[in-house]
């Protein structure tokens, strides 16, 4: 019986020694159709209504939907427009626009151009033939960014993202009846975060992707967040560096058997992107793959995953695509083993049958482990206030002066490995240059910038940004 239980437990232990030592591997996509978006111009967002792809772009100002079978064969006639001038405040064009498909109805979030920025954000509900649902609810109307906004539910709710600049996003939360519902601020200080992210929700938690910055090639990491149901931060960590080559990550899917995760981005240094790149994690978020999909230059990807296929939605100067790929080696998620003992059969002895002595067993000897210390943990230093020295500027013709932004935590203590940002007012340009344009504090807390003044005199204006705040600096150059 002691052999036979020896036995059991070394293959179970065999067993479990080959299920941990097996890496995980990334599941294999083959690229399967490529169809053009006919009737968009920019934006290719796909979700899957249980029948077939839809898919929602934008065109003249307006939003359109048009119908796809699993196939990539369109099976609308014509694409249908769902959101346009008249739905604005102002007959304004629509610019940006999320789009998902949660309990048979349809969710789009869309900004107006406005300057650039927006100013107006919209809610919109459709059925699944896309009829309009319920009036359109006006997510905010205040006149601020309003720009690459992102949309999530979580199977009941609905939360639209706004972009909040220097901060990172303020969620919305909606019933299905477009009945505004509560709001939630996440980002700053050190979870500071850009706009040209995406958020999806699985194993009751919010997972959301976002750039440090959208400033053409200055981004050099992609973040991943986790939230709870109430939007409270749970974790934060960096999932890709690529020194001016990130910018915006706007597709984020779960493959529903392994739980890996896959975003896609346009890898570039400018506002165009570049080829269309896919990066997959697993379960925990530790990457397993990085590499080019799609040649060319494209940029603002979506994805959906429906069955064992990926649809991804990507636009170029020249046009909007969306491409299917096939999955296969999807990992099968590893079962729960529970250890038996095989058991075994009791010898029959007669009566008359002397049964053998019982061993005396020695007792293992008690080993005592002191465990080690627990350091007492360094408090950590949380922006929250920011400091510009002069608060004003006074240059002659081609000279030089220093900026120097403080950022300080509670009890004005230093931070160090903020990053600061600077830029120079639209008009300012011709009166002045800035250097560097943006740059991390030292272990003061300090980061300095220097101004050079041109040959145009009067004022210009920078503004530096950090740790959720901005501080504006008049610049006067003069004879």
């Amino acid at each position: 019986m002691r052999q036979t239980r020896i036995l059991t437990y070394s293959c179970l232990l065999i067993y479990l020694i080959t299920l941990i030592s097996t890496n995980a591997v990334a599941q294999t996509f083959t690229l399967k159709k490529t169809v053009t978006i006919d009737f968009g111009a920019v934006w290719c967002v796909p979700v899957y209504d249980g029948t077939n792809i839809v898919v929602s772009s934008e065109s003249d100002g307006a939003i359109k939907v048009g119908k796809f079978d699993l196939s990539l064969n369109e099976v609308t006639s014509h694409a249908t427009t769902v959101a346009d001038t008249a739905d604005t405040a102002s007959n304004d064009s629509i610019a940006d626009h999320k789009h998902i498909f949660q309990n048979g109805y349809h969710y789009l979030v869309f900004s107006i151009a406005g300057s650039g920025q927006g100013g107006y954000l919209y809610l919109l509900k459709l059925d699944t033939d896309l009829n309009r649902v319920d009036d359109i609810a006006t997510v905010v109307n205040d006149g601020s960014p309003t720009n690459d906004m992102f949309l999530v539910g979580d199977g009941t709710y609905i939360y639209v993202g706004k972009f909040q600049p220097g901060t990172g996003h303020k969620v919305y939360k909606y019933d299905s009846n477009l009945k505004k519902l509560d709001s939630y601020t996440i980002g700053g200080g050190t979870n500071t975060h850009a706009n040209g992210a995406a958020a999806v929700y699985t194993n009751n938690q919010f997972h959301m992707v976002a750039p440090f910055t959208l400033a053409p090639g200055q981004n050099d990491e992609f973040y991943r967040f986790i939230f709870g149901n109430d939007w409270n931060i749970v974790n934060k960590a960096t999932i890709l560096s690529d020194k001016g080559m990130l910018s915006i990550v706007s597709a984020l899917s779960v493959e529903p058997n392994s739980q890996e995760f896959i975003i896609h981005y346009g890898r570039g240094s400018g506002d165009t992107g570049g080829p269309l790149y896919r990066a997959t994690y697993d379960s925990s978020w530790n990457l397993l793959s990085n590499i080019q999909v799609i040649d060319g230059t494209w940029t603002r990807p979506h994805s959906v995953i429906v069955a064992d296929t990926l649809y991804v939605g990507y636009d170029g100067s020249s046009s909007v695509q969306l491409s299917s790929f096939i999955i296969t080696d999807i990992p099968t998620p590893t079962p729960a083993i529970t250890p038996t003992e095989t058991p075994t059969a009791i010898p029959t002895t007669s009566p008359t049958t002397t049964p053998p002595p019982i061993p005396t067993i020695t007792p293992i000897a008690t080993v005592t482990v002191t465990p080690p210390a627990i350091p007492t943990p360094t408090p950590v230093c949380e922006a929250s206030s920011l400091a510009v020295s002069p608060t004003a500027l006074t240059l002659n013709r081609k000279t030089s002066g220093n900026v120097t932004v403080t950022v300080t935590g509670d009890g004005n203590c230093p931070v160090e490995g903020e990053t600061v940002t600077a830029t120079i007012g639209a008009s300012g340009k011709k009166r002045i240059s800035l250097s560097p344009a943006s740059q991390t504090t030292n272990e003061s807390g300090q980061a300095t910038f220097t101004i050079t003044a041109k040959k145009k005199t009067g004022k210009a204006r920078v503004t530096f940004q950090a740790a959720g705040q901005t501080k504006t600096i008049l610049v006067t150059v003069k004879k």
